[in-house]
């Protein structure tokens, strides 16, 4: 019964990210930052081009707004899903635009019971 019990409840909490991270994709196409900075964690190891670091919400929620303004979107994508050994979940999507294609990768943990955005890297395609 314990085992049935914390089958289900693994499986709950990959639905809710699953549907976390959908969420997130349909914000990105909404060009929609101040939403997505919504579920930042105080602070995010971010990546945009060749800029990165580890930046506060605030500052990572201007890095995010100043690239969507730039480049707008014309679909979103999720490629792949996946879970790492240390309990963060991750996506990988693809944003085009007219001009260009970038890789998302999006890297998720639990923290305080909430799914919180730790990693978030914009890099173009070649």
């Amino acid at each position: 019964m314990k085992n049935i019990l914390l089958v289900f409840m693994i499986s709950l909490s990959l639905l809710v990210v699953a549907d976390t991270f959908d969420d997130v994709v349909n914000m990105l196409k909404a060009q929609q930052a101040k939403e997505i900075a919504k579920m930042f964690n105080q602070n995010v190891e971010m990546t945009i081009n060749d800029n990165e670091g580890v930046y506060s919400k605030q500052q990572a929620e201007i890095m995010l707004k100043n690239f969507l303004s730039q480049n707008q979107a014309k679909a979103v994508s999720i490629q792949h899903r996946g879970s790492s050994g240390q309990g963060a979940k991750y996506v990988i999507a693809i944003y085009e635009t007219n001009l260009s294609k970038f890789r998302i990768y999006i890297f998720m943990k639990e923290s305080g019971g909430t799914s919180l955005i730790h990693e978030l890297r914009i890099e173009k395609e070649q």
